[in-house]
């Protein structure tokens, strides 16, 4: 017993550690990832007053923010050895923070620390990784035989402008879906062929009418594209999709029965889901336009919102319901996250400590209780605007779509004008 006093008052006497970054003088001779799992459990040093102050600092943040406990005590302890190791006032790198975390068990989210350290000039961001579509696209290239790889390559580097000719830019996303499409004919005929010069147009027409419907369409898109950029490219002399034929179905807009719609914003209490039903319910805002939009688009004043998108702007024109639950949203937002920094109109627990917008999958799911997609309700208010009019400007100046959109539209709601459906 004498023994364990004893040693409890020596661990009481020992000075307050926090080992420094580097030592006096040292320099870096490389660089080499860290590895913080030996600190996963470990028994930290107490803190000394510029840790307590960061990390004092750091709960009057989370509190403001009102995070919960779950959230907050995973990303104080990553900070907490942060600053011990590393020093309370270094500037941190989001590598070595994002490194901590998943070596700590991963749990709860980290951008809210980062977001806070950022705000702080506390951090050195990391540099941009790969985007996932990217690497897709890469992996799948680089497992199809050399010769066959190398033209592949050469197709995507056309679609993504490396030739001056080709003034638009493919973004991954899309070729990824090419890919996907091509997958069963580029695996038929990489067991015959060497090399793509070889595929001739029977080929062709038989990976295409292999499938149907829009499946026959996608692959139509997808093996057109490969071919025409190999024969700008001058790797294939004959382009074996000059002859290539497919028509689209073209999926006309359809209504959603009146007692679906009824009631539709008693199905949530929530101050951000009845704005997002009423926007896209009644002004037939899509998920990109809801994401999108920024405190600055909302001009109060005027009851109005300012949609931005790739082709222009669209100015909506609130009535009343919208503007009041516009307002409530606002005085909610407020109340719930007074100091966020995110610009975005709409936020979320996780995005109010951020900058990014809430995610497509958070405006789909405010559909669901009601049973309903935003893409129906959307497609039903367009719809049910065309009936009362047969002049497709007035759609595209109510709703800002193409004219190409709002024919089609007008000729669901009123197929006596006959004609074609424009494309």
């Amino acid at each position: 017993m004498a023994n364990g006093s004893a040693t409890r008052r020596e661990l009481a006497d020992r000075p307050e550690l926090s080992p420094p970054t580097v030592l006096e003088g040292q320099a870096t001779i490389f660089e080499i990832e860290r590895d913080w799992r030996p600190l996963a459990g470990a028994l930290l040093p107490a803190p000394l007053p510029p840790v307590k102050a960061l990390l004092a600092d750091f709960a009057r943040y989370t509190t403001e923010n009102r995070w919960n406990q779950k959230v907050h005590e995973p990303s104080a302890r990553v900070l907490r050895v942060a600053a011990t190791w590393l020093g309370a006032d270094t500037v941190f790198r989001e590598e070595d923070i994002r490194a901590m975390h998943r070596a700590f068990g991963g749990k709860g989210r980290i951008r809210g620390l980062v977001a806070f350290l950022d705000q702080r000039e506390q951090l050195v961001t990391s540099p941009p990784r790969r985007n996932s579509d990217e690497a897709f696209v890469q992996r799948t290239i680089a497992a199809f035989p050399p010769r066959i790889s190398d033209e592949l390559g050469t197709w995507v580097g056309v679609l993504r402008g490396a030739s001056r000719s080709h003034h638009l830019v493919t973004d991954y996303a899309t070729l990824r879906r090419y890919l996907i499409y091509l997958a069963t004919p580029l695996a038929a005929w990489t067991t015959r062929y060497t090399t793509l010069r070889q595929v001739t147009e029977p080929d062709v027409t038989a990976a295409v009418t292999a499938v149907k419907g829009p499946r026959a369409h996608e692959r139509a898109v997808a093996v057109r594209s490969l071919f025409r950029a190999l024969k700008h490219a001058k790797l294939v002399f004959v382009d074996p999709t000059r002859g290539l034929r497919i028509t689209r179905q073209e999926l006309l807009p359809t209504t959603l029965a009146p007692d679906r719609l009824a009631g539709l914003l008693e199905t949530s209490s929530n101050p951000a889901t009845r704005l997002v039903l009423a926007l896209v319910a009644l002004h037939a805002s899509s998920g990109t336009d809801l994401r999108n939009l920024v405190l600055s688009d909302v001009l109060l004043t005027r009851r109005q919102l300012l949609i931005r998108r790739p082709h222009g702007r669209h100015v909506v024109h609130l009535d009343d319901t919208t503007a009041a639950l516009l307002h409530a949203w606002l005085r909610y937002r407020h109340q719930r996250w007074p100091r966020t920094f995110n610009s975005h109109l709409l936020v979320t627990q996780q995005t109010a400590n951020a900058t990014d917008p809430v995610s497509a999958d958070y405006v789909y799911r405010r559909f669901d209780p009601a049973g309903l997609t935003q893409r129906a309700v959307r497609a039903d208010r367009i719809l049910d605007e065309a009936r009362e009019t047969e002049d497709p400007v007035h759609l595209v100046r109510v709703f800002g779509i193409s004219i190409t959109t709002a024919m089609k539209y007008i000729h669901t709601a009123h197929p006596h004008r006959g004609g074609p459906i424009p494309r």
